[in-house]
């Protein structure tokens, strides 16, 4: 945002976002950016996450099966229900994929998991093999219409144990929805990780088209929020550093 408001009407051509700790939500930051939502009468951080993925259904502990069980009998009609002008949810194209003449709907996010708890074991895993499609040719033939993010590519880094993911998006409105996009990328990273018994890597957006929307909430109220939410940032990086230093000093103490 910080950029995007600085950019020529607010908009930019492939922006590339990496976040390093995708799996971690900073709550300060949550309620601030809420506080703006509310105000602008937007959705929530937790309606935008849960379109992505409903990590309420999610909760560590359960069986996989009971997981996609309980998101195609609740969550994907209730989603439908409160979004009555769409056919599909980013959760039913996750783990129901269809395209217009299909006749089974495919399991991607399903298939992805078992495909990876398999390789993850091998000596010599495939890295590259993971993807999960969000467009459907055929559905989705309108100008501007559902869905935003149109792609998911995870990655599996042996030498690291770790999962990374990269999300494309065809349009990314970041008033909106980004940081709520964000969050939701980041439970489903961490969902993957739990059931592979992985690590999380980096999540990284790539916008192919990058909307600040100064025009909904205008350019000083998006500022006031990015400013606020910077210094959330600023401070929680302050924290962490001065822990790490406190432990050097310590370890520095009882090596000497």
């Amino acid at each position: 945002m910080e950029h995007l408001i600085e950019c020529d009407e607010g908009k930019y051509f492939n922006l590339v976002t990496a976040i390093q700790e995708p799996c971690v939500e900073i709550p300060e930051a949550t309620r601030v950016i809420d506080e703006l939502a509310k105000e602008l009468e937007l959705k929530s951080t937790m309606e935008n996450a849960n379109a992505i993925w409903p990590s309420f259904f999610a909760r560590p502990k359960r069986r996989s099966a009971e997981v996609f069980s309980d998101i195609e009998r609740y969550a994907i009609p209730g989603i439908k229900t409160a979004c009555s002008n769409r056919h599909d949810s980013y959760v039913e194209r996750l783990v129901a994929w269809r395209s217009a003449d299909s006749g089974t709907p495919v399991p991607q996010l399903q298939n992805v998991l078992a495909r990876m708890k398999k390789e993850v074991k091998n000596p010599a895993p495939k890295s590259s093999s993971y993807e999960v499609s969000i467009f459907s040719p055929g559905l989705d033939s309108g100008y501007m219409s559902f869905p935003c993010l149109s792609h998911l590519s995870f990655k599996y880094d042996r030498r690291s144990n770790c999962l990374h993911l990269t999300a494309l998006y065809r349009n990314h409105t970041y008033l909106s929805h980004a940081y709520g996009n964000s969050v939701g990328l980041g439970r489903l990273m961490q969902f993957v990780c739990r059931e592979t018994d992985v690590c999380s890597g980096e999540l990284i957006s790539i916008s192919t088209h990058a909307d600040a929307e100064i025009g909904s909430g205008g350019k000083s109220r998006a500022r006031r929020t990015v400013a606020l939410v910077r210094e959330i940032l600023d401070k929680r990086t302050s924290e962490k550093q001065a822990a790490r230093n406190v432990h050097r000093d310590a370890d520095s103490t009882l090596r000497g």
